[in-house]
């Protein structure tokens, strides 16, 4: 690469590159959160359904980037919303847990090839813990944009303990506000208050009265649970062009 091009490659990283306030920081879990950002930018701050956000935040002297799945659909206002487990003290995801509102981060803008593709008939999400993230953000675009279509949405959302079932409560409020979204959140490990489904994920597929020939499946969280429900789903007939996922690499969701 000649010195011009490493020029015009500086430049188009800098021009990349925004500065984003936290406005909003809600505990999810013990380990958890959800942040609201908002990008100080003239433009409107772009992206699809799925996609993630670098963030940098410093670390010993030095900025360390991050790439976050947005946990929110797109908006108007610049904000985005990210859900992030803590980590160990002193990670990237430590740091932003611990920002104050008000505070500053750099961030970048988003990217990804995790997102939803062409309607179809109907559409299945599946997700455990944390990766929940995106595809609450396609979530909420879909049952916006699709009012009336007729075309079912269903969510399957696995964690370990109830607290994990993270916007647990939303998620009710929207299959009962939406009659053709239907939510069946379940628990991996026994709790005496819970009376839902139990198991993992991919343990409650053939509950779902879809066609996979024509249903796109997005599913998000630990490589073992992709691995599995891709395995499960291929087993059903689904089509592998019709199925579309994102693993988690190094998180202790399941």
């Amino acid at each position: 690469m000649n010195s011009h091009s490493v020029a015009a490659a500086a430049q188009e990283h800098s021009r990349s590159r925004l500065n984003a306030t936290l406005i909003r920081s809600v505990p999810l879990s013990a380990g958890a959160h959800h942040l609201t950002f908002r990008v100080d930018s003239k433009e409107t701050l772009k992206f699809l359904p799925g996609q993630s956000i670098c963030l940098e935040v410093p670390i010993a002297g030095r900025f360390m980037p991050s790439p976050y799945s947005i946990a929110s659909a797109p908006r108007e206002d610049n904000c985005f919303e990210i859900c992030i487990r803590r980590g160990s003290e002193g990670s990237a995801a430590a740091r932003l847990c611990e920002l104050n509102e008000g505070m500053q981060v750099r961030s970048y803008r988003p990217k990804g090839g995790f997102v939803l593709k062409e309607p179809s008939a109907d559409t299945v999400f599946l997700a455990a813990g944390t990766g929940i993230a995106p595809i609450r953000s396609m979530l909420h675009w879909m049952l916006k944009n699709k009012n009336g279509s007729g075309s079912r949405t269903c969510l399957i959302f696995g964690a370990r303990e109830r607290e994990s079932l993270f916007f647990h409560e939303e998620f009710l409020h929207l299959a009962r506000q939406n009659s053709n979204f239907h939510y069946l959140p379940t628990l991996s490990r026994s709790q005496p208050n819970w009376s839902g489904a139990r198991g993992y994920v991919q343990d409650h597929l053939h509950l779902l009265p879809l066609k996979p020939e024509t249903t796109h499946a997005y599913l998000c969280g630990p490589a073992a649970m992709i691995n599995s429900v891709c395995k499960m789903l291929a087993e059903q007939g689904w089509p592998e062009d019709l199925v579309h996922y994102e693993r988690y690499h190094g998180t202790n969701d399941k």
